[in-house]
Order: structure tokens, then sequence, then C-alpha cells
């Protein structure tokens, strides 16, 4: 057994492990419920999951739910696979070793990464997409190691199979991955991956087609398509103001995807963010020179195709999906950004300078510390329920010391939310202010979820809350008793 064997056998433990530890065995969100929903009936017209169907990891899930009759194990242990797969990915890539300074470091950050870690628990399959994607990456940048001649057509087809894959899993991760693709094109043996990419989307489509039939599936895709870009999506259509979404992109890769320091956030994550602009900047240089150096010398067209991929998948959250409300879409963009904090570290740490190499080592340890302790502690908070879980639970705590059932207005996601778990009541769903007037009738005994009503005095108030870095949506959520 050699050294590498062993050390990816510890990171593969450790992945799967820790992932299973931190497992949540309630309902975070409405994402998460339609997939929980999926696990036993996948239905795309019941929105269970939505469109566009995410056919290959439901498909996954249901094998690990079957094997563990629980689908918070099985998310986990999707997550935790998925979790070694992007940092034995993100280190071939770079065409690092697993026992080098660097690999180590990289590893580690990849690992403990608060967004990456919290996102392997929740159900759903992002990082499962990040794994297949930078697969797809490696596989197809490894045929641009020599010339056109011998270029290894096997690797490139696994590489555009993985692609066809990929769609099936997250197709909004897609578009990262274009530019590398079309780049391998233009190399000879372009029918082998094209006919491999076919497979790799019939592969799911086929099953999918025969589940849901065509008339289904056109009509959730139209639905559902126009919905994400013209009402419920969080595009740039229905949230235009674009300094805001610039400001919520760069705060969920900074605060929620690296855990560092935000307005309202822990003292620790100045230390964190302090320290690590330190070591970039020190490194700034150098780590310029290496990005276009080092992983070129392997991968040069492909290295380029990779920075324009990164480049073409932020324009593209930017400006299509809910970069607002929703942090874990910058999850692709997170082991490419720990490479380049990876090698700040480590070089830093290679100081000649004896004293300077201390003082560097000590540093970056302190880095390390700050970093993993903002990761642990999200983590814990995460395997508490979110707001609009408590609020279920109160609902269900409530509705079982009374025989009458409860009378609920809210909004129709929480309705949503609420009736999938068997909450049992008078639902009053408010759209608009004109939907208040179904209230007239009320004059006691009915719970409000969300914003007061005017002109009424409620007899009991209470918030929920849950950290947003754990999870954007509806952190605080107030509940009103009249």
């Amino acid at each position: 057994m050699t050294t590498e064997f062993r050390a990816w056998s510890i990171v593969f433990i450790g992945c799967i492990g820790s992932r299973l530890l931190s497992t949540i065995y309630y309902i975070e969100d409405l994402d998460s419920l339609r997939f929980a929903l999926s696990m036993i009936d996948y239905d795309v017209a019941k929105l269970q999951p939505h469109f566009p169907a995410y056919p290959v990891f439901c498909c996954v899930a249901k094998l690990f739910y079957a094997a563990t009759r629980r689908y918070a194990l099985a998310f986990s242990l999707i997550g935790g696979l998925s979790t070694f797969f992007t940092i034995f990915f993100t280190l071939k890539i770079a065409k690092l070793q697993n026992t080098s300074l660097l690999g180590k470091i990289t590893i580690f950050l990849v690992f403990m990464n608060p967004l990456f870690w919290l996102m392997s628990n929740r159900y759903m399959p992002d990082t499962m997409g990040v794994a297949f994607l930078l697969a797809s990456l490696y596989f197809t940048a490894r045929q641009a190691k020599s010339n056109a001649e011998t270029l290894s057509d096997s690797h490139n087809a696994i590489g555009f199979l993985l692609a066809g894959m990929l769609i099936g899993i997250r197709l909004s991760y897609f578009p990262l991955l274009v530019p590398a693709l079309v780049v391998r094109l233009k190399h000879p043996g372009r029918l082998k991956c094209i006919v491999a990419g076919v497979i790799g989307v019939l592969v799911w489509f086929v099953p999918l087609l025969s589940i849901t039939g065509w008339t289904t599936l056109i009509a959730a895709a139209q639905t559902q398509s126009h919905g994400h870009f013209s009402d419920f999506g969080g595009a740039v259509s229905t949230h235009p103001v674009l300094w805001h979404r610039l400001t919520k992109l760069f705060e969920s890769i900074w605060a929620d995807g690296f855990g560092l320091y935000w307005q309202g956030r822990h003292p620790i994550t100045v230390c964190t963010a302090i320290i690590l602009i330190g070591i970039v900047a020190a490194n700034w240089q150098i780590l310029k020179r290496w990005t276009t150096e080092k992983i070129s010398e392997d991968y040069p067209s492909f290295f380029n195709a990779i920075l324009i991929g990164c480049a073409v998948y932020l324009v593209w959250i930017f400006l299509g999906q809910n970069v607002i409300h929703k942090s874990r879409h910058v999850l692709p963009l997170l082991p490419f950004l720990s490479l380049g904090i990876a090698f700040a570290c480590s070089r830093i740490i290679g100081t000649q300078d004896r004293f300077r190499r201390l003082f560097a080592f000590c540093t970056v340890i302190i880095f390390f510390l700050c970093y993993s302790y903002v990761t642990l502690h999200t983590v814990v908070q995460h395997t508490k329920p979110t707001a609009i879980a408590q609020v279920h639970e109160y609902l269900r705590d409530k509705q079982n010391e009374q025989s009458d059932k409860l009378n609920i207005v809210s909004v129709p996601l929480i309705k949503y939310y609420l009736v999938s778990q068997a909450i049992e009541a008078i639902y009053i769903s408010i759209k608009s202010e004109a939907d208040l007037a179904q209230l007239d009738k009320l004059e006691t005994g009915f719970v409000v979820i969300g914003s007061p009503l005017p002109n009424r005095v409620p007899k009991v108030e209470k918030v929920f809350y849950h950290n947003p870095y754990v999870n954007r949506m509806w952190s605080e959520i107030p509940l009103f008793e009249y």
C-alpha cells in the first residue's frame, strides 16, 4: 500500500464519517422538502423535485435510501462521497500529490469549507454536481497533455460522458464546463466525444421520459423555466438592482463560502479575514505567476478554458440565479479559489528565513484554527432546526394539544411546507393585501405566519430564528396568534 493510497483512504474515511456525524434529521427548507419527497414519490409534475428533475441525483439517492432506509443518511452519504471526489479531482486537475504540503493544505481547505460542508448534508444535489463537474474537467483536460496524435480518446470520452450526466444532476453548473468541452472538440476524435456526451444524456433522459411522459415533462419545463426567469427564480428580471446582486454575490463567496467577516458576524471571522488577506497579499505576484505557469504547463489551452468557464459561470449566476437568497450557487467556484489560498499558505510557510518561517507557520495555523472554528460552529448550528422547521414543530405540538383544527394564515409556500409534513389545518393563503378580507369573519383562534395583521393585537407573538449563514432562506419567521 503506497503512502498516497493511505492518504486517500484517510481522506475518504474522514469525508464519509464527518458528513454522517453532521447529518440533519429535519426538513430545512422548501428545496430540501422537494428532494425528500422525491425519495418517496418521484413526480416532476408535483414538484418532487422541481424541473429540471435532477434524475441522476434522485436515482443515486434512492439507491442509498433503499440501503439505509433513512433519506437523511442517504443524502449525507452522497455528500460525503461528493466531498471526497471533489477533493480528489481538484488535486488531479492541479497536478498535486496528496502527500505534498500544497496538496495537504488544499485537502484541508476544501474538506473544512463551511458552505461545502453544509451543502453536503443538505437534501440537495449541489455537492454531487461539483464532483461530476470537476471529474469531467479532469478527464477532458487530460487530453491536452501532448500533441493531437497521441490524445487519449477514451479519457476524453469519459469527460464528455460525465458532462452529459452532469446535466441530469445539476443543469445550472453546465455553463462552467462548456468552454473546456469546446476546446476539446477542436481536436481529433470529436465524434467519439459527442457520442459519449449523447450517451451521458440518454442514460437519464430516456428513463425520465418513460416515468414522466413527454407532455407532462414539456409542461413542467415550460412552467418552471418561465417561473424561474420571470417570477420566483430570483433572476435579474425579478431582482434588477445590480449593485445589490453584486454585493450578495460577493458575500456568498466571501462570507458564506469561506466563513469570513460580514456585518453582524462573530469577531473571530474578522481574525480569519485579516489573516487571509495578509497571506494572499504577501504572495499576490507569485500567486498570479503560479496560476499562469504551474497548471498551464500541463493544460495550456484547457487552463484558459477553465478560467473562461469560471467567468462565464459568474456572469450566468449573477444574471440568472437567485444569488440574493441562495449562496449555494457559488459552490463550483470554491475548489478553484481554495487552490489559490492553499498555494499562498504553502508559499508563505516555505520562506527561507528561519524566524520568518516560524512566524508564517504560526500565522497559517491561526488561520486554520479560526477557519475550522467558523465551519464547525456553523455545522453544529445546522444540525438544529431552521426557523421554518421550528415553526413546524411548534404547530405540530399545538395541534396535538387541541382537538379542533388550527386556522393558519400564511403565504402559499409556507402552506406547502406545512401541508407536506402533515400539519392538518384550515389554511388561508395570502398572496396580496386583497386576500386579507378573508380574515374578516375570524375574530380569534387563528395563527398568522409572517407579518402581523393591521388593527389587531395578537395574544401570542413569537419569532423563530436561525443563523442566516446556515441557510439564507427564511432565517427569521414571526408568528402571531389571535
